[in-house]
Formats: structure tokens, C-alpha cells, sequence
């Protein structure tokens, strides 16, 4: 089985993140994380609540 069928749904086991480092990223990618990151601190967290989960 893989890992994810065998953790019960709803249990305390940490997800694997799937997204890159900010070091990884192209140029690009960095400027839309950081905008993306701006909007959601100026909207108080209504916009993009999860930025920091990807």
C-alpha cells in the first residue's frame, strides 16, 4: 500500500509537501509568490489563506 491509503483519513500524520523551495524557483514564480504573499497580508488573510502551504 502507499503511504497515503495507509494513513486513516483524518489522522495527525503530517502531508508531504509537494511544492518547491524558494530557492528552486525560476524568477518568476518568486514574483508571484511574493505578490501573491503581499495581497494576502494586506486582505488580512481572506486572500490565498493557504500561500504558505503550497
Amino acid at each position: 500500500m502507499s503511504d497515503q491509503q495507509s494513513t486513516a483519513q483524518g489522522s495527525a500524520a503530517p502531508e508531504k509537501l509537494t511544492g518547491k523551495s524558494f530557492g528552486e524557483m525560476s524568477g518568476s514564480e518568486k514574483l508571484t509568490f511574493i505578490g501573491k504573499a503581499f495581497v494576502m497580508l494586506l486582505t488580512g488573510g481572506f486572500v490565498f489563506p493557504n500561500i504558505f502551504v503550497e
